[in-house]
Parts: structure tokens; sequence; C-alpha cells
């Protein structure tokens, strides 16, 4: 029972969107759709933040995350570096590559912070994703994957929201919605990453990408390219 207990202050650790790791400046190209009319209100808002879930996490980063979890468990570096690599080869714009590596590395700064001997998993995968990372902390935070899975995409969706906020005039109460809306797509999003074989994994968000291109020159921003 205390194990669980701790597992779970441990997901909430990570889940919160304090975790100093830098991610709340980024918007996945989610202000430029805001900014040229692609997205104009909440109901489109939540429309994008689905798409990209169902299609973007639920097919690319979850199931790579449940292999990293395994490679992390099993101390294999061949693995590791193989599906960090995988996962950054998928980034589509230079903008959504330097997000994962940017970030990945004040993760892996925040391990250090949490304890120096980290630095024997660290050197395991020297140009860590946010993923790689995410899932490392689960390992030595015991928390299962599933319930791992879950914190991931719940930090990822409610930052995409907090985009939103910031970009554009929707209140907290409709962004309070569509994360509702959210919960039963996130779990169905989860169970069928599972179901993935390696020659499966993958991404299709054109619309995205071409969104993250895009925002690398937009004339005023308020996240960073």
């Amino acid at each position: 029972m205390r194990r669980d207990r701790q597992s779970l202050l441990a997901l909430l650790h990570l889940s919160s969107p304090g975790l100093p790791i830098g991610a709340f400046a980024y918007s996945q190209g989610l202000e430029y759709a805001l900014d040229c009319g692609w997205c104009s209100n909440a109901t489109e808002v939540q429309s994008w933040i689905e798409c990209n879930l169902k299609t973007g996490l639920g097919q690319l980063d979850m199931p790579i995350y449940r292999r990293m979890y395994h490679a992390w468990q099993n101390r294999s570096e061949s693995e590791l570096q193989h599906w960090n690599q995988t996962l950054l080869a998928f980034r589509e714009s230079r903008e959504l590559y330097d997000e994962d590596v940017q970030v990945g590395s004040a993760f892996a700064q925040w391990h250090l912070g949490q304890d120096r001997g980290r630095q024997a998993e660290l050197s395991l995968c020297p140009t860590p994703t946010v993923v790689s990372m995410h899932a490392l902390a689960s390992i030595l935070g015991y928390i299962p994957i599933e319930q791992a899975l879950l914190g991931f995409t719940w930090s990822w969706c409610e930052n995409q929201v907090a985009s939103a906020s910031k970009a554009m005039p929707m209140g907290q109460t409709d962004g309070q919605r569509i994360l509702q809306a959210m919960l039963p797509v996130i779990e169905a999003a989860v169970q069928g990453s599972a179901a993935l074989r390696d020659d499966q994994i993958g991404s299709g968000l054109v619309g995205m990408a071409i969104a993250s291109s895009l925002h690398e020159c937009q004339y005023s921003r308020l996240f960073r390219s």
C-alpha cells in the first residue's frame, strides 16, 4: 500500500504543470492554427487537440513510450537509443525537433536535480527526448506503465489547453470542458497504443507539421520556435 501511495505521488509530481522542464513555452503549431483562423473557438480547439492526440501521440509517442519504458527496465542501451532516435526522426519540423531535444535536455537536468546518481541512466540516452525522460522517471518512481501513459498524455493535453487559453480569448471554463471531454479519448488512445506493432508506429499529422513550420516565421509569437 505504501508503494502504491508513493507511485501515485510520483505520478502527480510528473503530471504537474509546474515541472520545470519548459514544456509550457511551446504550442506545437497550435498558436499558428489560432492566428490563421484554422481554430477560432473552443469547439475547434477541442477538435484540433483530439485529432493530434488520436493520430499523433496515440500512434507515435505512446507506443514508443511503451518500448522505452521496457528498455529502461532492461537497461538496454541499444533499444533506448533506437527508439529515441526513431521518435526524433518523426519530428516533421525544426521547431518540433528542437522542442523535443530542448525539453528533453531540461528533463534530464531535472533528473540530476532529484538524484545525481541518475547520471548512469542518463548516459545511456545522450540526446534525450521528453518520452525517454518521462519513461525513466516513471520507472524510478515505480509508476506502472498504464498510469505513466495516462499522466504523460494528460500533461500534454493540459499544456495544449493552456496554450489556447493564452493565445485566444478562451476562458478557464471552456478549457476545463475541453479537458473533461478528453478523458475518454486519452483512455482509448492509451489502450489502443498497446496493440500497435513496430511497423504500425508513425504519425500523419500534416496540418500540425505545416502549422509548426509556418509558426517558425510567424510575425508575432507568444510561444517559442
